[in-house]
């Protein structure tokens, strides 16, 4: 039973919905920005949503007998659609128009899937605007702390999908070109440690640099190394996607 509401909380996306609030929440300490109730919860119940009609829509539009087989999971992304809304409506205008145009971009994802890279820098642009652009949009003015933040964020992003990218890499159809099938698991693992470089050393040009990046770079550099196709789907599903959550934890505690 235990197994299967992890396993629940896990393919209904609520895990990287909880993920990608931690980067909010991390921007917002880091930056020094009030948190936001209703900007919070578009962005956990929006996260859960989207990533639930990516990862879902295929398998829906090739078999509509899937949806009665999950019934909870529709249910959760028809709740955190009307919830997401909900709190939608209660914000800003300008930042109303930014989840906007986030979503019209997002909306390439299924054209760009057969990009490999391109898929990947979309969705951590993508991750890296709701959760950073938007919370210092929110703020005047915007410090160079932000831009700095902001270009970590995609650097970060990206390394931590470079696993996904290897565990996938079994299964992915070859037409799908990603870094993994185009050069190989060793040089895509490399390429994600790389950028873990810049990340860390961005943080030093900041008014008020935080050394909790420290020991994230070399979290991320150890998930990257270990990563392969044999791993269990709980170690990129689970592990991975908790460094955000560890991270802001780390920064709450300090």
């Amino acid at each position: 039973m235990l197994k299967r509401l992890f396993d629940f909380y896990l393919n209904a996306s609520l895990h990287i919905g909880l993920a990608i609030l931690a980067l909010t929440n991390i921007t917002e300490i880091i930056l020094k920005i009030p948190s936001k109730i209703n900007l919070n919860m578009v962005v956990f119940f929006g996260a859960v949503v989207g990533y639930n009609v990516l990862k879902y829509v295929d398998v829906f539009t090739r078999n509509r007998q899937w949806m009665y087989r999950n019934p909870l999971i529709i249910i959760v992304s028809v709740s955190s659609f009307l919830v997401a809304c909900f709190y939608f409506f209660k914000l800003e205008t300008v930042t109303q128009l930014a989840f906007i145009g986030i979503g019209v971009i997002i909306c390439f994802y299924p054209f760009l899937r057969k990009y490999g890279l391109l898929k990947m820098f979309l969705v951590s642009f993508c991750i890296a605007v709701i959760t950073v652009g938007i919370p210092a949009l929110m703020t005047t003015p915007v410090t160079i702390d932000c831009y700095l933040t902001l270009v970590q964020r995609f650097l970060i992003v990206v390394s931590l999908l470079i696993p996904f990218e290897i565990y996938d890499s079994k299964t992915d159809d070859p037409m799908l070109r990603t870094l993994p099938q185009q050069f190989g698991i060793h040089p895509t693992k490399i390429f994600g440690m790389l950028l873990v470089i810049p990340f860390l050393l961005l943080e030093f040009f900041k008014t008020n640099p935080s050394y909790s990046v420290l020991l994230v770079s070399i979290i991320t550099v150890l998930f990257i190394h270990f990563s392969s196709v044999r791993k269990s789907k709980y170690y990129t599903s689970f592990w991975v996607e908790s460094v955000p959550i560890f991270w802001w934890l780390l920064l709450s505690m300090i």
